[in-house]
Parts: C-alpha cells; structure tokens; sequence
C-alpha cells in the first residue's frame, strides 16, 4: 500500500487512475476509480458512472439507431459491464460506424444490458474522495 503512494500515476493500475475523455469528450475505456457496492455485484463488480444530463437513453444496441431500452435521470448511477478477455478484464467500449463509443450499462439480468453514449456531456465516472 506504502508503495502505490510514493509511484508515480503512470505505474499505477488503470483501475486506480481517474478516466480522462479524449479532446471530445469521448471514453473509449469504461474502467473508472469506483467498483460498484455490493447491492449492484454480479460475478465481477462494475465500475460506476453518473449521468450528467436531465434525461440519458440506453439503447439495446451501440447506436443511435437502436430501440431505447429505459432511459435515466441526472445523477442516476449507472455500473458498466466489464467484460472477461482471454486472462483479464477487457474495459474498451465498443464505437458505432462514426467511431462514437457507448458505454454497455448492466442491467438485472443480462439480457437488460443496454449501452449509452460514452462522452463526459452525458456521463463522468463517480472518483474516489
């Protein structure tokens, strides 16, 4: 523990560090500092995100052109999947045919996944106090 406080941030897992958009807004990673509590827990906890506009769609597919599953209120919190890749956790969003990536929100069973818009206008991550 003693040694994550004196290494600088760029050795510290990805996990740990806070998520910074790209020059858009855009996420294209969904890992951010905050797993979810345990009320939200399936097999692997997911990371936390709040919703930073009046009304957020989530869609059945990553597209504007998916059908809306439900849509959230500002300041709901949404626990994005993580996804298992070979060894490890895979926190890469998937991108539209713009390049746009969304966001896979869990939902309560697997079947209610649905995605949303990863860009800092309608989503930030929940960081650590």
């Amino acid at each position: 523990m003693l040694l994550l406080a004196i290494l600088p941030a760029t050795f510290l897992p990805a996990a740990v560090q806070a998520q910074v958009p790209d020059s858009k807004g855009n996420y294209y990673r969904n890992d951010a500092s905050v797993l979810a509590p345990s009320r939200f827990n399936k097999l692997v906890p997911g990371f936390l995100w709040r919703v930073m506009v009046d009304e957020l769609n989530c869609r059945q597919d990553a597209s504007l052109d998916s059908p809306i599953n439900r849509t959230y209120q500002v300041g709901d919190l949404l626990e994005v999947e993580v996804y298992r890749g070979g060894s490890d956790e895979v926190y890469v969003n998937p991108v539209d045919r713009n390049g746009r990536p969304w966001m896979p929100v869990r939902g309560a069973n697997t079947e209610e996944k649905c995605y949303v818009r990863a860009n800092s206008r309608f989503i930030q991550p929940v960081t650590a106090k």
